[in-house]
């Protein structure tokens, strides 16, 4: 508990300037949301961290910890955000783990999950409070800090993070690596972006048949994907869907933990070529409904995600079929031009 100066005016005095520090941290955070069309620096992200876990701690929940997981190549912390209810054991709840931005030059991710930690940590409804007393959340997001602030893909090495999983050559991976095993997450996230010449559609990869990954793994991960891009298509978000099914080694985060830690994982990519890469906000959005679909589904609600892609299928139908009946020529009525 907090030491309070004695006296009622030196009291009084103690609540206002707390007060100011409260709502100065939060204007920063606020201020660093809302200003999109700068992405956020290393520096800044550690910033804001502390911001939120010091309001967070002020307002007693501690929903909220920071740990430093290790270094970049040139210094910069690699930081472990947890997101968790302080009542309940974390090794009594389901561990969804995420990790982003292997690639410097592929921001969405960072920028979604900076806005998913403010929120599930100051949520104040039922619903948010139930999924945080079932599910944790552990997330690095921002894998590659010296990648992220050159704006470039590889680290400072010149290597390819999210070519290392089987060498684990550089800091990063490794650092990220010895936190997953760990933490023994249920379910692993690697969220990255498509180049800006990339003209891919967005897309949600996991493991098939022949990747190597055990039949356990494969069916639930399987089941997965198909609730992410159902819930993203509820989202009017429409994502392709592929399975990893070649004997290609392992060397990608995707690729490696469902074989070498019967992890199930999945691979969200994003495209930011064209006009998207002026469109931050639906990247993010892509990559905030996928991760709240798989933490829903590790806190038991499943049923309620499949009922909420039953019913949008369903009425995107009706849509569709009441849009054919205005058409010329439905129910009967021939458009074909009488013979004379």
């Amino acid at each position: 508990m907090d030491e309070v100066p004695q006296g009622a005016g030196i009291l009084k005095n103690y609540r206002v300037v707390r007060m100011l520090a409260i709502l100065a941290l939060a204007l920063g955070i606020s201020t660093a949301r809302a200003d999109k069309a700068r992405l956020t620096t290393h520096r800044e992200m550690m910033s804001r961290l502390a911001s939120l876990e010091t309001i967070d701690s002020l307002f007693r929940s501690n929903r909220i910890e920071v740990i430093c997981i290790g270094r970049s190549v040139k210094g910069r912390d690699i930081p472990l955000v947890v997101v968790s209810d302080p009542s309940v054991p974390i090794e009594l709840t389901k561990r969804l783990f995420i990790i982003c931005r292997q690639h410097g030059d592929e921001p969405a991710p960072t920028e979604a999950m900076l806005n998913l930690i403010e929120d599930l940590a100051f949520a104040s409804d039922d619903g948010a409070a139930d999924l945080l007393s079932k599910v944790s959340f552990f997330i690095v997001p921002m894998v590659n800090p010296d990648g992220a602030d050159a704006y470039k893909r590889r680290n400072t090495n010149s290597a390819d993070l999210n070519r290392d999983w089987l060498t684990l050559g550089q800091p990063e991976t490794r650092c990220v690596r010895a936190a997953i095993d760990a933490v023994a997450p249920d379910v692993l996230v690697d969220q990255h972006e498509l180049g800006p010449g990339n003209n891919r559609s967005d897309f949600v990869e996991t493991a098939g048949t022949a990747s190597g990954a055990s039949a356990e793994v494969v069916s639930e991960s399987l089941q997965l994907q198909h609730l992410v891009i159902g819930m993203l298509r509820t989202h009017d978000i429409g994502v392709v869907s592929y399975q990893i099914d070649d004997n290609h080694p392992a060397r990608l985060a995707h690729r490696y933990f469902p074989i070498h830690g019967s992890t199930k994982t999945l691979l969200f990519e994003t495209r930011q070529s064209g006009a998207r890469r002026y469109r931050l906000q639906y990247r993010m959005k892509l990559h905030i409904v996928g991760t709240m679909t798989l933490a829903k589904y590790l806190a038991g609600r499943d049923d309620e995600l499949r009922q909420r892609i039953a019913a949008h299928d369903s009425w995107r139908k009706s849509v569709q079929l009441a849009s054919r009946k205005k058409r010329p020529g439905y129910a009967g009525i021939s458009t074909t031009r009488r013979k004379r």
